[in-house]
């Protein structure tokens, strides 16, 4: 039903805006002249910063409809349950044959000018917006968006271990799952861990610098010097061990046997502090 004066027809009588944060939603408006003669209208409203209203005055031909955009600007906070309380105003009045929209002027409608001034107001309502038939089909098609694209790897001799080996897309690595398919591990946390290792190691290793090539070098010296005293500890255990050989035959502790073991002694303890 429209909201109607003697002038205009106004349609649709209330606007109605699928409301939706972020986004500029439009709503078209429709105004009928029922007369045999020229109507000039002009629309206002009570939140002018909000609305953009494309034309915002024209003229209609007797006869004819003309059709109005009302675009509201994207919104970042929603109303309390949708509620809105802004208004428009359509009002018309009679012009001269022949006069063309930039010959509209703001005292056309100021009835103190003598004007008679016809006034349609409509509500605004925020609705909600109607489930998108896309976005249906692409929730029912999801298995099968999932399923086609492995589907189609496979066949390209893309098996499950190349793609375990490394041959996968990042995102897939990460999340230690097959491509195309919600479930089932391919890359196990241990086995990147392991990977990332050798890696790490890999890097490090390549190009040592200076520092490390010192580090290396200290490592080795004292490792030879250990196995050195190592050898000379040994070498001076056999000879303690011959000379208690020689020292039971003959029945008793000899001097020799009693120097031979302190200066052992001695050199055990540098050995072990060092």
């Amino acid at each position: 039903m429209a909201a109607s004066c003697d002038l205009l027809d106004v349609e649709p009588p209330e606007l109605q805006f699928p409301f939706e944060l972020d986004k500029q939603i439009s709503c078209p408006l429709k105004m009928s002249n029922k007369t045999d003669r020229t109507v000039a209208f002009k629309v206002k409203t009570t939140s002018p910063k909000k609305y953009c209203v494309r034309p915002n005055n024209g003229v209609v031909l007797p006869r004819s409809t003309c059709e109005v955009v009302v675009t509201m600007q994207a919104q970042t906070v929603a109303p309390p349950d949708l509620q809105c309380k802004d208004k428009f105003l359509v009002q018309s009045v009679v012009v001269g044959d022949g006069l063309s929209a930039k010959d509209i002027t703001p005292q056309m409608f100021m009835k103190e000018e003598g004007n008679v001034v016809e006034e349609v107001r409509m509500r605004v309502a925020y609705v909600m917006p109607p489930e998108s038939s896309s976005e249906i089909a692409e929730e029912s098609d999801g298995p099968q968006r999932i399923l086609v694209p492995m589907q189609r790897n496979l066949d390209n001799g893309r098996s499950a271990s190349e793609l375990s080996s490394g041959s996968m897309s990042l995102r897939s690595a990460d999340l230690g799952t097959e491509v195309g398919s919600p479930a089932g591990p391919v890359v196990r946390t241990e086995e990147l861990l392991k990977a990332t290792g050798r890696a790490a190691q890999t890097r490090t290793y390549a190009g040592p610098d200076a520092q490390s090539l010192e580090l290396q070098a200290l490592i080795a010296k004292l490792t030879e010097e250990k196995d050195s005293a190592l050898e000379q500890n040994e070498k001076l255990r056999n000879e303690l061990e011959l000379v208690r050989r020689d020292a039971s035959r003959q029945g008793g502790v000899s001097l020799l046997f009693v120097l031979v073991s302190g200066l052992l002694s001695i050199i055990l303890g540098y050995v072990i502090k060092k």
